[in-house]
């Protein structure tokens, strides 16, 4: 009996030993495979040195920790890999239920759980038309499925180069779970078809500088739930990394100098399983706090002539179908500035204390929503009440568009930041009582009704001498004597005009219904 026993703890014993000895075994198999097929897919560029393996066979568990990621730049340029460069270090890879079978030509991998802990990543990719493929390898078809996938990520920072161009992106302090994840590829097939059910993430910082260097792209503390089908931004900036009156020089393409700062950005009701099925952005609200807005063209610098979408157009050839029911803005301030070509200060144009919303925002127009509606109101030069109503076609077969609105009382010469640099004329005397306008136009037109009523406007013609802008005595004596009219109403009473504008391709569509107004203004005042 005694001997029985002991038999058996032997034998128990002995299979201990034998499970433990095969997982350690197994352990330092599966570490010398991962580092020598990293070596081999690489073809010696990128080394992976792994501290330790821990494997439970009875769990289907593995965990790789310590693993030091290095790259060897002389091996990387003679791979043919688009990477340059790569250096990282896990604290900890970890794969939990694992189940793997293998169909004719397809691999079928899940796992209940991937956890990952990565403290420091960096990678510099070289940017490549055609999709790489590993030398001598076929590419099989892979079907992975992961019930839940915790990521932690301290740094990460990717360089990708094309060309002269450089692309930085800088991730601190990551947190992300995706829930009941699936990807799959296919023989010959370029992209990876990916879904999941639940996604949640938070990150502290975010950078992307790109423009060779000339655009920074700020975010800081975003939170994304998405089973609950909500977003949180606490500040996103868009920073010129070069001064006002260089950055056209400097910058590719010529572009305007623009800050952007925008705090308290929120979105609720967005449709996480909408879009991955349909690869559709539905959200039923987008808040935003607070937004400052500042830019500067440089006309003494050459731009290289092209194409600039309105704001409706942008929207029509937006590559996702997209639909938002309302966006709130809060308070936005806005600030343009403009050197002429022969300039000596730039003009200036403010609105401030903007408040907005735009109503179901989409680019699938139908017959019951041919259009979208963005209604705003503010203080032009932090002086006179502006508000308008703008109706945008949602479809790209449409591109009329609507717009009416009206400005309440101000001082005229409040105006002069603006025009005295550009136009050359100063406004000396005059009041706005108010003005009503309505716009209706399209991609190379728009026409305008307008009442604008003003008393005891007086001008002076303005010209440049010595550095310095100084009056046209004569030309400002024949302009207010024969030309201006000082007054609407006036002795004939009110005067209603119309105008129209042909729009220029190359500018803005604030230069667009700039100058549809200013041809209101102009027939008003007689000009």
């Amino acid at each position: 009996m005694k001997k029985g026993i002991r038999i058996t703890i032997y034998i128990i014993l002995a299979l201990v030993l034998f499970y433990f000895g095969a997982e350690w075994f197994l352990g330092i198999k599966i570490k010398n495979l991962v580092e020598k097929k990293v070596a081999e897919m690489t073809s010696g560029g990128v080394r992976a040195e792994i501290g330790s393996v821990s494997l439970h066979l009875i769990g289907r568990s593995l965990c790789l920790k310590n693993v030091k990621i290095s790259s060897d730049t002389t091996a990387l340029n003679r791979s043919g890999l688009p990477l340059r460069r790569m250096d990282g270090y896990f604290k900890r890879l970890g794969v939990k239920g694992i189940r793997f079978r293998k169909e004719d030509s397809v691999i079928y991998l899940r796992a209940k759980r991937v956890d990952t802990d990565l403290s420091r990543l960096s990678a510099v990719i070289m940017k490549q038309d055609s999709l790489y493929r590993f030398p001598g390898r076929k590419m099989s078809g892979l079907q992975v499925k992961v019930e839940t996938v915790d990521m932690r990520a301290e740094r990460i920072y990717c360089r990708t180069v094309e060309g002269r161009d450089s692309v930085d992106y800088r991730l601190n302090d990551f947190v992300g779970q995706m829930t009941d994840g699936e990807f799959c590829t296919h023989s010959g097939a370029k992209d990876l078809s990916f879904i999941c059910r639940r996604i949640e993430l938070a990150l502290e910082s975010f950078q992307y500088r790109f423009a060779e260097g000339a655009s920074l792209l700020e975010i800081d503390s975003l939170r994304w739930q998405g089973e609950k089908g909500r977003f949180a931004l606490r500040t996103l900036r868009l920073l010129p990394q070069y001064g006002m009156y260089e950055f056209a020089r400097k910058a590719p393409g010529h572009p305007d100098w623009t800050r952007i700062e925008i705090a308290g950005l929120q979105g609720t009701g967005v449709d996480w399983q909408r879009f991955m099925t349909e690869k559709w952005i539905d959200i039923d609200s987008i808040s935003l706090q607070k937004v400052s807005v500042r830019s500067f063209k440089n006309r003494q610098i050459e731009q290289v002539p092209a194409v600039k979408r309105l704001f409706y157009e942008s929207v029509q050839q937006f590559p996702l179908p997209l639909s938002v029911r309302r966006i709130a803005l809060q308070q936005a301030d806005v600030e343009y500035l403009e050197l002429a070509k022969h300039g000596l200060t730039p003009g200036r144009i403010t609105f401030n204390g903007l408040q907005g919303m735009i109503y179901d925002l989409t680019n699938r127009g139908t017959s019951k929503q041919a259009v979208f509606t963005l209604k705003a109101q503010g203080k032009l030069m932090n002086q006179g009440n502006i508000q308008a109503v703008f109706r945008l076609p949602a479809d790209r077969s449409n591109s009329f568009f609507e717009v009416t609105g009206s400005m309440g009382a101000m001082n005229l010469s409040a105006l002069n930041p603006m025009i005295e640099p550009l136009a050359k004329i100063k406004i000396v005397s005059g009041r706005m009582e108010g003005m009503t306008f309505q716009i209706n136009g399209d991609l190379r037109k728009a026409d305008v009704d307008m009442i604008f009523r003003y008393e005891k406007l007086r001008i002076r013609i303005m010209k440049e001498k010595d550095g310095e802008l100084q009056p046209r005595s004569f030309l400002t004596t024949l302009v207010n004597g024969l030309i201006v009219r000082e007054n609407n109403p006036a002795n004939g009473g009110l005067r209603k005009v119309d105008g129209s504008a042909q729009r220029d391709p190359n500018r803005s569509q604030f230069n667009y219904l700039w100058k549809t107004l200013f041809a209101g203004l102009k027939n008003t005042v007689g000009l």
